[in-house]
């Protein structure tokens, strides 16, 4: 009966085994089967072959973390990237990152249509130019047909926006704005306030491109070659020319010196105004062209670079003149020079005997331009029955007033004692200066009206 029972129950549970499902083995405690090379791995390929909602979320749980940690990763390089560019140093630590970043200055669609409109108006300009003129328009700066398309009315120039007098050729990209910026340092010509303010962040010039040769309280003068210093000349040039009429020079600027003005402070050397002269003068000139800045006139600064050029040239030994022609307001500037120098000069005599040569010596004139002046105030007179005999016949009274207020109106002189200076030509003696430029002619004045007989080596003199 026993036996029975048991063989009953072992063929129940034996039944109820085959009828249950088999289970499936822990994937955990299973070894992975390493792929072999060249198939992707079967949980890969059930995955893509659509397997059950457990399998796929079991295969795709790893690649979100996967992207969640590499967008952790992205976003700490970007942070440590923007913290390099703050830590960085742009343009000697004068601008930030944000200042120096140029990507937000890129330009957009509305800055090309503007910049398409702007084209196209400029071409019909140029085309109705070329029309009328029966030809095309010079693609070279020059100042033929007035520059046409010229439209430069205005310079910032340091803290100063100052009017220009007359064309100057700047290229046609900078010709054709209304302002033009020039940093006063390095004298570069820009065409956007943007840029103009970058530079003047960044420049480091602080002086001319020269030697100092000469410094006295505020007020500097610094020798710069136009060969070694082309570009800076030539901008110097160009500026010259927005107010000097007669001034045809701009490129060619190797043969010649510069001599710059400028005030000091604080801040550097600020440019005022220039004159300029030749290396190697066949004619004796001592200055071609001088001009000084609207903002810086009515200084006495204009006088002050003439008699820093005469100055100049008593250190070389040779008398100076200005280069002819002169325009009207360098013959007005001159003769007030002149005169002044001359009538110091017969002051300082009282009523002793001066010769032209005294004169020129002291001066650094040349014999035509003291005759001339002397001639100009009616100071000259001829002696009568002595052909060839002059005399000065000079007004006390009236020289000392004029030298009196010539002194008040313009106080600035210059010190010989302060000039470091080498003649650029060593030039041996007062002989070896050209011929018609010596010192030939002698004369005798005195103050008060004494007539002095005087002689002279060319008899063709008296005419």
């Amino acid at each position: 009966m026993t036996k029975t029972t048991s063989a009953t129950a072992t063929a129940t549970a034996t039944a109820a085994a085959a009828q249950a499902p088999t289970e499936k083995p822990d994937a955990a405690s299973t070894t992975p089967v390493k792929p072999r090379r060249g198939r992707p791995p079967k949980s890969a390929t059930k995955a893509a072959a659509g397997g059950t909602e457990a399998d796929a979320g079991t295969t795709l749980e790893p690649a979100a973390k996967r992207r969640r940690t590499y967008t952790k990763k992205a976003k700490a390089a970007e942070s440590s990237v923007s913290l390099e560019l703050d830590e960085r140093v742009f343009f000697s630590n004068r601008l930030s990152a944000q200042e120096a970043d140029t990507t937000q200055f890129v330009p957009g669609d509305e800055d090309r249509l503007m910049f398409e409109e702007a084209r196209a108006a400029a071409c019909l300009t140029e085309g109705g130019a070329a029309a009328e003129g029966g030809g095309t328009t010079p693609s070279t700066p020059s100042a033929v047909a007035g520059m046409v398309g010229y439209q430069v009315k205005k310079i910032r120039f340091g803290s100063y926006v100052i009017d220009s007098w007359y064309i100057s050729p700047f290229p046609d990209e900078y010709s054709r704005h209304a302002l033009l910026y020039i940093c006063e340092y390095c004298l570069k010509y820009m065409k956007s306030e943007y840029t103009f303010k970058r530079h003047c962040q960044k420049c480091t010039q602080r002086h001319p491109p020269g030697d100092e040769i000469y410094r006295d309280d505020n007020v500097s003068v610094f020798e710069v070659d136009g060969r070694k210093n082309k570009i800076y000349c030539q901008n110097l040039c160009l500026i010259g020319k927005m107010y000097l009429d007669t001034k045809t020079l701009f490129y060619d600027v190797e043969p010649f010196l510069f001599y710059i003005l400028c005030e000091y402070d604080s801040q550097g050397y600020h440019f005022a105004g220039y004159y300029s002269k030749e290396k190697r003068s066949s004619m004796g000139y001592n200055l071609s062209c001088i001009m000084i800045l609207p903002s810086k006139q009515r200084e006495g600064y204009g006088k002050l670079l003439i008699e820093f050029s005469y100055l100049l040239s008593k250190k070389e030994g040779v008398p100076g003149s200005p280069e002819k022609p002169l325009s009207d307001f360098g013959l007005l500037s001159y003769r007030s020079y002149w005169r002044r120098a001359i009538y110091e000069i017969l002051l300082a005599r009282g009523g002793a005997t001066v010769s032209i040569d005294d004169l020129a010596g002291q001066t650094g004139m040349t014999v035509d331009d003291i005759i001339s002046t002397l001639q100009t105030d009616g100071m000259l007179h001829r002696l009568p029955g002595s052909p060839g005999s002059y005399a000065i016949v000079a007004d006390a009274k009236k020289t000392e007033e004029y030298v009196s207020k010539a002194r008040e109106k313009n106080p600035r002189r210059i010190d010989p004692s302060k000039l470091r200076w080498a003649p650029f030509l060593i030039k041996a003696t007062l002989d070896a200066a050209p011929a018609d430029r010596r010192l030939s002619t002698s004369t005798a004045a005195a103050i008060g009206g004494t007539h002095v007989n005087v002689t002279s080596d060319n008899d063709d003199d008296d005419e």
